[in-house]
């Protein structure tokens, strides 16, 4: 198979995965009136935190092993193999949800302000809440937008030093290898 076709179908496959994840959660929060903001918020957090980067490693951890599998590889090819699909299916998954967020989605953006705040209320720690003061006011105002086009760019940059790292180690580990 086409390593590049490979990588673009993975990519897809992240892409479908993450934003499936993303509308069910949504789904599940508009129709089961007994989820509050808070518990919202945490399964966001819990999903995006836990869940899609074990998924988006052992994707490029696969996307890397079935072709070692065959041949053995480079490390720039090990890495563009674990990279690419990573980067096609987060870029495409956080340009959707930025676009959702900033069109028909402010309701979810409030609620997820919200339960922020719920969250932080509930629990609160005096120490974080003196220090950060000022991102606390921020956070609570719900005439910001958490999600514009800076923020997006931030998120990103984060996201794809993520993939730069397990890109990297999963290139070191396969460089030369035959599996």
């Amino acid at each position: 198979m086409n390593t590049n076709r490979q990588s673009i179908r993975l990519g897809i496959t992240l892409f479908l995965i993450t934003v499936s994840l993303f509308f069910l959660l949504i789904f599940i929060f508009a129709t089961q009136g007994k989820i509050t903001d808070a518990q919202f918020f945490n399964y966001s957090a819990m999903i995006n935190c836990f869940l899609l980067p074990g998924l988006y490693a052992g994707v490029g951890f696969y996307s890397v092993f079935i072709i070692a599998k065959q041949r053995p590889v480079t490390f720039r090819q090990a890495w563009q193999l674990c990279f690419l699909p990573m980067f096609l299916g987060g870029f495409l998954s956080l340009a959707t949800i930025f676009i959702y967020f900033n069109t028909s989605g402010e309701w979810v953006e409030d609620s997820l302000q919200r339960g922020w705040h719920d969250l932080i209320m509930s629990n609160p720690n005096p120490e974080f809440m003196e220090k950060n003061g000022e991102f606390l006011s921020g956070m609570t105002d719900l005439n910001i937008n958490m999600f514009t086009l800076k923020v997006f760019f931030l998120s990103f940059s984060v996201i794809i030093f993520f993939y730069f790292l397990i890109s990297s180690i999963f290139a070191v580990f396969f460089k030369n290898r035959r599996i």
